[in-house]
């Protein structure tokens, strides 16, 4: 009788499996699936930067007159990027630890992975909240605030701070979502949020006058309607991934796999963001009007990078998967076509970009030297995002395969161990100027690719031989 019972069981997991994978996952057209998945990851993105302009153009309303408004609200971004880099962490470490259980079919796994996932989150959260509100002046001061930058900072900050614990909480279910193949819901969410900030900012800021603390309030019932949303979707069982609310289901060997990936990728973030800032002493001690122009680029930059992140965040759930099902010959070609689609894409993109450059940039300044820095630096720049496309790519192959540590070094060797080293070599040493500095991360980008590919094929190699032993394809 109880084995009876076992076998029911477990062909209602076998059927809830087949009904839930995503079609031709492991078997049929790469490119097909691929672009399935990546195209709602980037219409998301893109409604995050549309996002960041509304609410930006809104509270600048507040008084056009006074730049401590926006001056104040921008000085607490460090911060929130702390958040956004540890929630990244937590979506990467869930997302593929879900996709290769999927290939493998884990039923134990995939049964506790919500409720430790979402342990992390409410753990992170409260930690988070608590600390910022204890240390809420002295860390607004320490980003360098005074004056009435500092009241607006720490109105802002204060006002957005449970929204951390949401924003925890919605990385574990996009998380899984991700893993799962199912990016549209992820998708849908965010541009939820995106649509509710841009209807509530002027309710609360203007209507109940409630300034920068508007602001913080309207983004945070944003994400809480967002949240709600990606909730909603898992009640109604729609994910192989079920939430059952139960303690017993949580796991500390899941928890510790999900730190584990996701940590490599939080360090990772945070070896970009340091980098940047020393790109950013380098400019600014060549040319102030450089740095502006660097800016502006940065911004623009997003055109391309945001479609090769879209490929990438496609690449863990399709890599995940078939790996955990040892489809290891297709974990090959999935690669190969994510990274041919990458490079057809940065290559367009480029193109359009240098094309269109002297056309946009003047919008965005009218001091002709900035315009110029601006236009040079995309000549120079915008075709090498094809080697910066094979380090990102390579990053999410590493962490699909659970194996993030090849992902950080790329990360941080490309940036600290050769971009600034080299942007210092071109700029004190050989006297390049401006020039010296694109150099540098034009090096970096190079030499990470390369490293990225070499690191790559040596464990394809290493995949094949167990492929042929086990007769799969």
């Amino acid at each position: 009788m109880g084995k009876e019972i076992k076998q029911e069981v477990s062909r209602e997991e076998e059927s809830r499996f087949s009904q839930k994978e995503i079609k031709g996952m492991f078997e049929g057209p790469i490119l097909k699936i691929l672009v399935s998945l990546a195209f709602p990851i980037f219409a998301g993105m893109m409604f995050q930067i549309l996002y960041t302009i509304v609410d930006t153009i809104w509270i600048s309303r507040i008084d056009l007159n006074d730049p401590s408004y926006v001056g104040g609200t921008g000085l607490v971004f460090p911060l929130l990027f702390l958040v956004i880099a540890i929630c990244s962490g937590i979506l990467i470490g869930t997302s593929s630890l879900v996709a290769r259980s999927i290939g493998k079919k884990d039923h134990s796994v995939l049964n506790s992975t919500a409720e430790s996932g979402l342990i992390i989150a409410l753990v992170m959260g409260f930690l988070f909240v608590l600390f910022g509100y204890i240390f809420a002046k002295q860390l607004v001061r320490a980003l360098g605030a005074s004056g009435d930058y500092y009241t607006h900072a720490l109105e802002y900050f204060r006002y957005l701070l449970p929204g951390s614990l949401i924003l925890f909480l919605l990385h574990v279910f996009n998380g899984i979502l991700q893993g799962e193949g199912l990016m549209k819901p992820v998708m849908i969410s965010m541009i939820i949020a995106t649509i509710m900030n841009i209807i509530l900012d002027p309710v609360f800021i203007f209507l109940l006058k409630l300034g920068v603390r508007g602001a913080a309030i309207a983004t945070v019932i944003s994400q809480a309607i967002a949240l709600i949303y990606i909730i909603r979707i898992f009640l109604m069982k729609k994910t192989l991934v079920q939430v059952e609310w139960k303690p017993e289901n949580i796991d500390f060997g899941i928890i510790k796999q999900i730190v584990s990936v996701g940590f490599p990728q939080t360090a990772g973030q945070f070896t970009m963001a340091v980098s940047f800032l020393f790109f950013n002493r380098i400019v600014v001690s060549i040319d102030e009007l450089a740095l502006t122009a660097f800016s502006i680029c940065g911004r623009f930059d997003q055109i391309i990078i945001f479609p090769i992140l879209a490929i990438a965040s496609a690449l863990v759930t399709m890599i995940g998967q078939n790996y955990g099902r040892k489809n290891f010959d297709r974990v090959g070609k999935i690669w190969r076509t994510g990274l041919l689609l990458t490079v057809g894409v940065v290559i367009f993109l480029a193109a359009v970009m240098i094309t269109i450059a002297p056309h946009v940039y003047p919008f965005f300044s009218a001091v002709d030297k900035v315009v110029w820095y601006a236009v040079l630096q995309t000549r120079i720049m915008e075709f090498t995002f094809v080697f910066a496309g094979i380090g990102i790519l390579a990053r999410s192959a590493f962490q699909a395969v659970g194996k993030p540590m090849p992902a950080f070094i790329i990360t941080v060797l490309r940036l600290a161990g050769i971009a600034i080293p080299m942007a210092y070599f071109y700029v004190r040493v050989l006297d390049l100027g401006i020039y010296g500095v694109w150099f540098g991360i034009i090096t970096g980008n190079v030499i990470g690719a390369v490293l990225a590919l070499i690191l790559i094929k040596n464990t394809m190699k290493k995949l094949m031989p167990v492929n042929r032993k086990t007769g799969n394809t």
